[in-house]
């Protein structure tokens, strides 16, 4: 049996006017854990999370100062704010076209201007133009190098370009430049098991709960993770499933029929709603 993973790409803002707002989401996509079982090879799945655990905190667009160039004049700033704020009400209504529009004219006049930069970045992945988001994003880059939510853009796109040393570089800048980004840390699990470092993976979910109790995302993984590499774990695995299916996680039945070959776990059901902290 196989079915496929998901991994994390980007949900259009629904903010008005705000220049901010990101939310991610699940996206199907190729590849898997291995799990041997009466002699064959299997995927489960392994997901970064869903919309409603993974709405963006950060708001750095709304407060990015604009790049105007030395010695211009208060209308040229009043006009790329002006410009700025019509293409991300265009965003807000999910009309790429205006929003897109709007943004490259900002940029053509502004080359610098991080908040044009980044939403178009955010535009060309939702579209899965990865190669232009990363184009968008690595000017945003260098322009903001110590900014975590451009490495975190960053990193999406390039993970989704199967670029996974890009994409570790890029998380591991999202958790230096801030610690306690539980979402930085669960890409970077996503990440490090991509590569086949499961250790470490487990390491950077549990992380994430520290920090984030209630990821639905990272208990899902850290399940998929306990049955992976702890077969004997089965008790972990379906608690932390379900708690992530309580939490707003898609149920998955290729993930149910293997907690059904366990033995049945007395007091864990779909219905518990009991906080667990991750084990060490």
């Amino acid at each position: 049996m196989r079915v496929p993973f998901l991994s994390a790409a980007l949900e259009w803002p629904t903010g008005g006017l705000l220049l901010a707002g990101v939310c991610f989401f699940s996206l199907l996509c190729g590849g898997g854990f291995e799990r041997s079982r009466a002699g064959t090879s299997e995927l489960v799945p392994f997901r970064d999370g869903t919309p409603s655990d993974l709405l963006s905190k950060e708001t750095f667009f709304d407060t990015g100062r604009l790049q105007v160039p030395s010695g211009a004049v208060a209308g040229e700033e009043a006009w790329a704010s002006a410009e700025l704020r019509e293409s991300a009400a265009a965003m807000g209504r999910g009309e790429t076209v205006p929003a897109r529009a709007g943004f490259k004219r900002v940029l053509e006049r502004q080359p610098e201007n991080l908040v044009a930069l980044v939403n178009l970045g955010w535009i060309a992945q939702r579209e899965k133009g990865w190669d232009e988001a990363e184009a968008y994003l690595r000017r945003a880059q260098r322009l903001a190098p110590e900014n975590a939510a451009v490495w975190l853009a960053l990193g999406i796109s390039v993970l989704e370009k199967g670029s996974l040393e890009h994409a570790l570089g890029a998380f591991a800048q999202v958790v230096a430049f801030e610690p306690n980004n539980a979402r930085g840390h669960r890409l970077l699990a996503m990440t490090l098991a991509r590569k086949g470092w499961y250790s470490a993976a487990e390491e950077e979910l549990r992380r994430a709960l520290e920090i984030e109790p209630e990821d639905g995302g990272a208990h899902f993984n850290l399940a998929v993770l306990y049955l992976q590499r702890h077969p004997g774990a089965v008790e972990l695995a379906r608690r932390h499933y379900f708690l992530a299916v309580d939490m707003g996680v898609a149920a998955d039945p290729a993930v149910e029929e293997i907690l059904a070959e366990g033995a049945k776990v007395p007091g864990v059901s779909k219905s518990s709603g009991a906080a667990v902290q991750p084990a060490r």
